[in-house]
């Protein structure tokens, strides 16, 4: 269909439409009915939109952003909205616009753009739809995109260049061979104080030390800088200052976000795992691939899933009301985008709501790439570092090599001693043994009505009334001596909690416990028996055991908070109690919890002994008592063990050997309990387009997978899922992760991508200066093992990083961005390395790496001025105060001035490039922040020291000024600079001296 000859987009048309027909019913009556025939798209449909749409509507032109040669983007719609509504022919917007409808816009196609639908094709569109608007894949147009970015990497032949000698590495080719094209002559290559310096700041983030600017100038070996570019890379600071870079990506914080904002207490365990991997140079593909999916990996390791934690970046809301699913699809976006702007280097955000404007990103292929972030379940997991595992072992060996003579002393005894012992004791053993005995209830009853049974082992289980206070009353039958009864109170499924008791929350509360024995015979007197001695294993706080016989109503023995298990309780008589066989013994539980509520026991046993010494809660095993009631001679084996397993454990000198292991024991060291965010693969959610990106407000269903204008993502089992995407990102077919990935690290070093959009390597992107470079260092990056240090290397002992930057005047008007690269750039460093370097520079700086985040000194008013004002900000003291700026707390809401102030990311969204601000308030900082005037006092106090033995004071105060320009600059100083700083110095003693309250003010 071609334009409108009074130049109405179809957008207009379709949104005219949509505003005219307001009563569907009445409209669908002009309508063409529906073929009743079964409609096939290639055979039926695909046929007229050749004929009479593909002219605007197709692959060449896209009016109104409808596309109908490609079912996900005919499925989309276009501007004014979906076009095709399954099921629905009347209410589908291409039906109203082929029929015609409207008598001021006309028939479409329009005059002139083909032959309008007879209403017998209008119908068979019409039934098309009804029928569900099926389009097989056999009849899909794949869309092919001829951007540049979307083309296989080439290996690229080295270009010809003349000036031979100026060339290091295979870089340099490329860009000379541009610079010559061009008439320009490369930038000379710096002074060896600028490389050793720029390479510190662009590799560490750090300061050379004056010791090793001063080794690196005298160094007269011709390899002296590759020489030091390996020592670079192999510092652990390496780690640290790309990994700050990383961060951004990642979008790190220690925070939530929103308006809770609570902290993260583990997240540093990701921020740990990136800098020790980067380190380790891991390869790029198996870096990407446990963040990526370290989680599905068939034997995933803690790293791999404390790598997958780079998925719990994003924020999290827990505002009380919060929609979970709501924040859980937000959450899924942004893994969406992040992934795409990291290994893509694509705005894919932009199809969230509609098919992307400019790139061949359709609305649909959005969420089919979300699917596979879709079923993303968060966890913590324990996670122990490498030192953690490293002390613990070195803890480990010293405690079981304390432990094991110990070990040694038990078993020497029980082989040597212990049956001589035991013989000993034998004789007499049977005077000291007793065990409990669960009595048979031969009476139950419940003052209040409740319903009472006991099973085959005397325990009883109460159901029915509940009320307020209850007393449970126990018969059973004794013949002989009785020393006293214990209580158990037992778990059971029926009761709240398991129980014991009968309380809203498990509990109960015994208020007292009384014996009596009641003699055979009507009016005969019964008896009391007193009760002295009580004990349990567990008394809830304030609730003691004792409290069940002091005569007390108020009080009482309870067991909160240890619900759903067993409890004892022993209740020795004064002295023992002869019973009459005729006697029957009668047990009280009398409860009564005076704050209102129900605290009945609901399950219980009640058991008897017969000792003469004091009662302990478990007595000894019947086995044990039933074996000494038998004559040694006639004992058999299994009795014979038993009794010496018994004496084993109470034998007074085995007893202290097996307390001296049990008490080291306790000593034992545990592997420190540090957790990590992770995630894992959960079941298949449902997957549907999110129309305008409202969650709420579903579309088609679709199926996980990638954009139709890359490679197709291989599946290893039913379904593509992180894995599936991970390997894919890294295949030879996709030609976007290698070149976004090595101009991202180009642009650290020069300030400016060989693509100047970094993070958009779509069509509204940037063409790269270099494309043959680009594919070049692409090349070198898969080739050599996804091995970042190589890239690094690469670049570092190349001519072109090398170079002066000083701005040269005839490039300013050829030249002045420096595309070309016919100098080195000068940019800013970043907020946390202008920390880092006056911590550097001061001596206070702590090298310490990795490990949890710090709290350095922030103004005291700060976080009372900030939403996340319940947040307390808890300085940290010793060497965490001088840590580096990376491991510095972020809080999302409160984030760090300083870093603010120097245009620190807020870690909300992904990061690929900073922006940069010049406002006063950066220099009021460096002026006034407390840390700065520490580190300016410390740089001052360590000059000062500076060869504090010279006699000489005009050489040492030289000596100084030099220590000084090698401390901060990395180089020595000229004389015009020792005698300016010199004056100024000076002045400054000359103006201290006259008021002396300036000193400290």
């Amino acid at each position: 269909m071609k334009r409108l000859k009074a130049r109405i987009s179809v957008a207009t048309v379709l949104v005219t439409i949509i505003s005219v027909v307001s009563d569907d019913t009445v409209r669908s009556a002009e309508l063409p009915p529906a073929a009743s025939r079964k409609i096939e798209f290639e055979q039926d449909v695909q046929p007229l939109f050749k004929r009479a749409c593909y002219s605007c509507h197709g692959a060449d032109e896209q009016e109104g952003g409808l596309r109908l040669d490609n079912r996900a983007r005919a499925y989309d719609g276009g501007d004014a909205g979906k076009a095709i509504i399954k099921g629905k022919s009347a209410e589908s917007l291409l039906i109203q616009l082929v029929a015609g409808l409207d008598e001021d816009l006309g028939m479409m196609p329009p005059d002139g753009a083909g032959t309008p639908l007879s209403a017998e094709e209008v119908g068979i569109l019409r039934a098309w739809i009804d029928q569900g608007a099926v389009w097989p894949d056999s009849a899909d147009t794949k869309i092919v995109s001829n951007h540049w970015s979307f083309q296989p990497i080439l290996i690229p032949e080295l270009p010809p260049v003349k000036n031979k000698r100026w060339v290091k590495n295979d870089i340099d080719q490329f860009v000379l061979s541009r610079l010559e094209s061009e008439g320009i002559l490369p930038s000379p290559q710096a002074s060896r104080s600028v490389l050793i310096r720029r390479l510190y700041l662009d590799l560490l983030g750090l300061l050379p030390s004056p010791e090793e600017t001063v080794e690196f100038l005298s160094d007269q070996r011709p390899d002296a800088y590759e020489h030091l570019v390996e020592r670079v890379l192999k510092s652990p600071h390496y780690g640290e200052r790309w990994g700050r870079h990383w961060l951004d990506l990642a979008r790190y914080a220690d925070s939530d976000g929103y308006e809770k904002d609570r902290a993260r207490p583990h997240a540093w365990r990701y921020r740990h795992w990136v800098i020790g991997a980067l380190n380790a140079d891991m390869p790029f593909d198996q870096f990407s691939t446990f963040q990526i999916a370290g989680d599905m990996l068939a034997t995933p390791s803690v790293d791999s899933r404390v790598a997958s934690g780079f998925h719990r970046n994003t924020l999290h809301n827990t505002e009380g009301g919060t929609d979970q699913e709501e924040d859980r699809v937000k959450k899924t976006v942004d893994r969406t985008n992040t992934f795409g702007t990291i290994w893509l280097g694509l705005t894919v955000g932009c199809a969230q709501c509609h098919t992307h404007k400019y790139d061949p990103l359709s609305h649909r292929e959005y969420y089919a790439l979300y699917g596979f972030f879709n079923n993303i379940n968060e966890q913590d997991i324990d996670a122990p570092t490498t030192a953690d595992q490293a002390a613990y072992e070195t803890a480990k060996k010293a405690f079981d090599d304390a432990h094991a003579p110990l070990l040694a002393a038990v078993n020497t005894y029980r082989n040597e001693k212990l049956a001589a012992a035991f013989a000993k004791w034998e004789p007499d053993a049977a005077a000291g043994i007793y065990s409990w005995e669960n009595v048979t209830p031969s009476h139950l009853e419940s003052a209040n009505g409740a319903e009472m049974a006991a099973d085959e082992s005397g325990a009883v289980l109460v159901t029915g009334k509940n009320e307020i206070s209850d007393k449970y009353l126990l018969h059973f039958k004794h013949a002989g001596s009785l020393s006293g009864v214990r209580l158990e109170v037992l778990p059971h499924d029926s009761l709240v909690a398991k129980g014991p008791g009968r309380a809203e929350n498990g509990n109960f509360v015994l208020t007292s416990l009384s014996v009596h024995i009641k003699p055979a015979g009507d009016g005969a007197e019964i008896r009391p028996v007193k009760i002295t001695r009580a004990i349990a294993d567990f008394s809830q706080k304030e609730w003691d055991i004792a409290q069940v016989i002091n005569e007390d109503v108020k009080d009482g023995w309870a067991v909160a908070p240890e619900f759903g298990k067993r409890h004892v309780a022993v209740f020795q008589f004064e002295s023992p109690v002869e019973i009459a066989e005729t006697d029957e013994v009668v047990v009280t539980l009398d409860q009564h919890y005076e704050n209102g509520s129900a605290h009945n026991i609901g399950h219980f046993r009640i058991s008897k002994a017969s000792f003469e010494g004091e009662l302990a809660l478990e007595g000894t095993d019947k086995a044990v008592v039933d074996a000494l009631a038998v004559a040694a001679a006639d004992r058999n084996d299994e009795q014979k063990q038993k009794l010496l397993e018994f004496y084993s454990v109470i034998d007074p000198e085995l007893k202290k050997l097996n307390m001296a292991v049990a008490e080291h024991a306790k000593k034992a060291p545990t592997m420190p309990a540090t957790k990590a965010q992770s995630v894992a693969e959960t079941n298949a959610r449902p997957l549907n387009i999110h129309l305008r990106g409202n969650f709420l407000t579903k579309g088609d269903e679709v199926k996980t997978g990638g954009p139709e204008f890359l490679p197709v993502i291989d599946k290893r089992g039913d379904q593509l899922d992180r894995l599936d995407l991970a390997n894919w990102t890294f295949s030879e077919e996709n030609p976007l992760t290698a070149r976004v990935t090595v101009n991202r690290i180009w642009f650290r070093y020069f300030g400016r991508g060989l693509v100047e959009t970094i993070d958009d390597f779509g069509s509204q992107g940037e063409l790269p200066s270099h494309p043959m470079l680009l594919d070049y260092l692409a090349n070198q990056f898969r080739q050599n093992g996804w091995s970042l240090k190589h890239v690094h290397r690469l670049i570092v002992n190349s001519a072109t990083y090398q170079q002066r930057s000083a701005v040269r005047r005839e490039l300013k008007e050829i030249d002045p961005q420096n595309v070309l690269l016919a100098r080195q750039s000068r940019h800013r460093v970043e907020a946390e390395v202008i920390r880092d370097l006056a911590l550097d520079a001061s001596g206070l700086l702590s090298r310490k790496v990795g490990g949890p985040s710090v709290r350095p000194p922030q103004p005291t008013e700060y976080s009372a001025l900030t939403y996340a004002n319940s947040a307390k900000w808890s300085e940290s003291s010793g060497e965490d105060r001088y840590r580096r700026g990376l491991y510095t707390f972020f809080q999302r809401t409160s984030p760090y001035p300083m870093l603010m102030t120097f245009d620190a990311p807020d870690s909300n969204v992904c990061a690929a490039q900073r922006s940069l601000s010049n406002t006063p308030l950066q220099a009021l900082t460096l002026w006034n922040d407390r840390v700065f005037l520490e580190c300016a006092r410390n740089l001052g106090a360590r000059l000062a020291t500076a060869n504090e033995n010279s006699t000489d004071s005009t050489n040492m105060q030289s000596h100084r000024i030099q220590q000084a320009f090698l401390i901060c600059l990395s180089r020595y100083a000229t004389d015009d600079e020792v005698n300016a700083v010199d004056s100024f110095y000076q002045h400054q003693v000359e103006l201290l001296s006259a008021d002396s309250e300036a000193v400290t003010a």
